[in-house]
């Protein structure tokens, strides 16, 4: 029996995609490309795809020993158990959802009946001797009324919010939200060149402007980003995922996060140091020719002081821009 067991794990294995080289992600300033090679056991190749996995942005190309002949898409089945869990709180949520459209119509009613209790004429008549009794008595019910909705509907806003937050992370421990990309292959052995785009995960451009008093600036580009296995390459693109076809910048080497990408001499046009409790600077520069210095965050430093950071809209080749530091 043991043995049994053994030869289906094996077997299962031969479905699983077996990746032969290291992991490279290439971040750009809205999300990041994934790729790795994977090695084809049996004719038949799985691909794990995350759930922030860009729409129909699965890449398989073959490299060696066989050709593709079909691909499909299909999202990850939840286990069952976890499957009536998320079907009672989806539901749970349904009638929270409706709860909450009910009070904001008691609540509309509620409004209503205190406005039309102040707004009623003051007129004393023998069926009502005391007018001003009647009216503060019908406007403390309606507000009653509304104090009772407002406290519901915290209650009921407050679950539903634990809620939403149960819910996702059902989904994302049980891989609900993610798929898997299958691909029957000829051959029983070879290698494909897997490739995918990430919605979630980005870059963050940051800077080190350094003035030395010398008429240009220093600039350091560096790259803050999400952690990654140690076996994985990092490069970093500055500019976004719908311009990658645009020939702007060629993918830049990271050796660790926050590492140095690249660095420029930026000539200053205007430079102003305001001496006060707390010094500031103004500065104006020009980009260089064939030069893209995506937005991110700037820390200016003059002659080795840190005088604060700013963020950075970005500019362009020969663009000019100003920036103040410190205010």
């Amino acid at each position: 029996m043991r043995i049994s067991v053994i030869l289906v794990l094996l077997l299962s294995c031969t479905v699983l995609q077996a990746r032969a080289s290291a992991e490279t992600v290439t971040y750009y300033l809205d999300g990041a490309k994934v790729e790795y090679e994977a090695k084809v056991n049996r004719g038949y190749l799985e691909v794990q795809l995350p759930a922030m996995t860009v729409a129909n942005s699965l890449r398989v190309k073959p490299l060696d020993g066989c050709s593709i002949t079909r691909v499909e898409i299909q999202p990850v089945k939840p286990a069952v158990k976890t499957a009536k869990q998320l079907a009672g709180l989806l539901e749970r949520k349904n009638i929270l959802g409706d709860r909450l459209s009910t009070l904001d119509t008691r609540e509309q009613i509620f409004k209503a009946a205190a406005k039309s209790q102040s707004g009623r004429a003051v007129r004393k008549t023998k069926t009502n001797p005391e007018p001003m009794a009647n009216i503060r008595q019908g406007t403390e019910f309606a507000m009653a009324q509304l104090e009772s909705v407002y406290a519901v509907r915290s209650r009921t806003e407050r679950e539903l919010a634990a809620l939403e937050s149960r819910i996702a992370s059902l989904q994302k421990d049980n891989g609900s939200a993610s798929s898997i990309g299958k691909v029957w292959l000829t051959g029983n052995a070879g290698r494909v060149r897997i490739a995918y785009l990430l919605a979630g995960p980005k870059w963050l451009p940051m800077y080190n402007f350094n003035l030395d008093g010398s008429g240009s600036m220093h600039a350091e580009l560096r790259a803050d980003y999400p952690v990654t296995d140690r076996a994985t390459s990092v490069f970093v693109v500055p500019h976004h995922l719908a311009d990658e076809d645009a020939g702007f910048a060629a993918p830049l080497a990271v050796s660790e996060r926050f590492g140095k990408v690249a660095e420029y001499q930026v000539p200053l046009e205007t430079v102003e140091y305001v001496r006060s409790p707390v010094p500031s600077l103004a500065l104006a520069f020009k980009a260089q020719a064939n030069t893209i210095m995506p937005a991110g965050v700037v820390a200016c430093f003059r002659q080795g002081e840190f005088l604060g950071t700013v963020n950075f809209a970005g500019c362009r080749s020969n663009e000019s821009k100003t920036l103040i530091c410190g205010k």
